[in-house]
C-alpha cells in the first residue's frame, strides 16, 4: 500500500472516529445554533470523503480532480471553525459589533468557494481555459487569505480590550491562539498546491508527503482536535441543565465574586 492511501486510512480513522462523532455530539448538547460544531461536522465529512477518494485513486494516472476540489473545499470549515470561536470571544467580551464583522465574514467565505471550485475545474479543462482557472482560484484564496488577516485582528483585539482573565475566556483564547499559525499553514500549502504547477511536490494526492504531512495534515487535525477538545472540556464545566455560554459563566462568577 502506497504512503498517501495510509495516510488516507489514518485520516479516516482520525476523522471518523473522533472529530465526526464528538463534534455532532457538542451540537446537538450546544444547540444547533452554535455552528464551530457544525464547521467540524462538515470538516470531518469532507475529509472522509477525500480520503475514500484517495484510496479509490489510481496513483499512476494524472492528479485527480475532485481530490483537488475536496481540498480546496476544506479550506472554508476551517476558516468556519475559527470564526465561530472568534465570535465566541467577542460576545464574551462583550464587543458585540465586532461578533457581527465576525459573522458576516461567513458570508464572504461562502461567497469565495464557488469561485475557488469553478477555477480548480477551469484548471483542469483544456489549455485555453487555465489562464481564466489560475485567476478564480487567485481571487478565491486571496480572500481567505484577507479573511484569516481580519479575523485574528479581530481576536486579537477582543483579547486585549476584555481586560479579564476568567477561565472560560482564556481557555478559549489559548485555543484560538494556537490554531492561528496552523490555519496559515494549511492556507500556504493550498496556495503552492494550486500556483506551483513545476513539480507536483504540492499535489494533495500525488504530492510530497513530508509536505503534505507537515502543512495540510498536520495542521487541519490539530485545529479540529483543538476545537472539540476545547468544547468538551468546556461542556465538562457547564452545570447540568444549562446550555454552554461564556457570557453566562462570566456573569456568574462576577455575580459571586460581589457576594
Amino acid at each position: 500500500m502506497s504512503p498517501h492511501k495510509s495516510l488516507a486510512i489514518a485520516e479516516v480513522i482520525v476523522y471518523g472516529g473522533i472529530a465526526l462523532p464528538i463534534g455532532l455530539f457538542l451540537w446537538v448538547k450546544e444547540g444547533w445554533r452554535h455552528f464551530e460544531w457544525m464547521f467540524v461536522f462538515l470538516l470531518a465529512s469532507i475529509r472522509i470523503i477525500g480520503s475514500i477518494l484517495q484510496l479509490l485513486d489510481d496513483e499512476t494516472g494524472p492528479p485527480n480532480k475532485s481530490i483537488t476540489i475536496i481540498n480546496g473545499i476544506g479550506l472554508s470549515p476551517l476558516l468556519g471553525i475559527m470564526l465561530m470561536l472568534v465570535h465566541r470571544l467577542c460576545e464574551t467580551s462583550q464587543h458585540l459589533r465586532l461578533a457581527k464583522v465576525v459573522m458576516f465574514l461567513h458570508v464572504v467565505v461562502l461567497g469565495a468557494v464557488p469561485l475557488l471550485v469553478v477555477g480548480i475545474l477551469k484548471l483542469f479543462s483544456a489549455e485555453d481555459g487555465r489562464a481564466l482557472g489560475r485567476i478564480l482560484t487567485a481571487i478565491g484564496l486571496s480572500i481567505f487569505f484577507q479573511v484569516y488577516l481580519i479575523q485574528t485582528g479581530i481576536a486579537m483585539f477582543a483579547w486585549k480590550a476584555s481586560g479579564t482573565k476568567q477561565k472560560p475566556l482564556s481557555y478559549l483564547g489559548s485555543t484560538i491562539l494556537a490554531m492561528t499559525p496552523l490555519l496559515l499553514l494549511r492556507l500556504l500549502y493550498s496556495t503552492l498546491a494550486f500556483f506551483v504547477t513545476s513539480t507536483n511536490a504540492f499535489s494533495p494526492s500525488k504530492g510530497n508527503m513530508a509536505a503534505q504531512v507537515l502543512l495540510s495534515i498536520l495542521p487541519e487535525n490539530v485545529i479540529a482536535l483543538l476545537a472539540v477538545g476545547w468544547g468538551l472540556l468546556i461542556w465538562r464545566k457547564t452545570p447540568p441543565g444549562h446550555t454552554y455560554g461564556l457570557t453566562n459563566a462570566t456573569t456568574s462568577s462576577t455575580a459571586l465574586t460581589h457576594q
